[in-house]
């Protein structure tokens, strides 16, 4: 099965991106109709009404980028138990790999669940996704069992996390890891 690399973490849904974009296309529109309206007379007064709009530009700046975070999946407090295991086929322990940087072809193997694409807080003991650290940071999720990463010549650990489909882990946590080194 061959697995997609994607960013995790920061990326964002299709509904945030597009919240997010809706809402600094109104920023920018407002702040170009306050400039635009800097002489109007409000109530015998000028500048009112370009001071109402660029007010309403700015708190639509800042909803841009509160209200997207609040639209993401949420990690449920309680978690799931899971039957599945995870190991690591490829890289193989102490195993050493030359390049610099190296191509690591990660390979796993999956028993008892199943990777899939989506993201939901209807959390199920056999669906998820496989975290990938590198050295102790997040890589990649992968949404199959095959992946590449690329490494500096270095000693390295890679420590994978199959975790539900929120995201989170499940109790007791899935995970396998292994140690490789890297030389020019």
């Amino acid at each position: 099965m061959r697995g997609v690399v994607l960013a995790d973490g920061i990326g964002q849904t299709l509904a945030q991106k597009g919240v997010q974009t809706l809402l600094l296309l109104g920023c920018l529109g407002l702040a170009w109709a306050a400039i635009r309206v800097r002489d109007v007379r409000v109530f015998g007064r000028p500048r009112y009404a370009s001071r109402a709009l660029a007010l309403l530009a700015t708190a639509a700046l800042v909803l841009a980028f509160v209200v997207p975070s609040r639209l993401g999946t949420k990690i449920a407090s309680v978690r799931p138990s899971t039957p599945a295991s995870i190991t690591i086929l490829y890289p193989r322990p102490q195993q050493v790999l030359k390049g610099d940087p190296a191509t690591v072809r990660i390979r796993l193997r999956l028993a008892g669940a199943r990777v899939v694409s989506y993201t939901s807080a209807h959390l199920v003991p056999d669906r998820g996704h496989i975290h990938l650290y590198l050295d102790g940071t997040i890589v990649a999720t992968t949404y199959g069992t095959s992946t590449t990463v690329y490494a500096y010549p270095a000693r390295h650990r890679i420590t994978v996390h199959f975790v539900a489909v929120d995201h989170g882990p499940f109790s007791p946590p899935v995970t396998a890891s292994v140690g490789f080194t890297v030389v020019p």
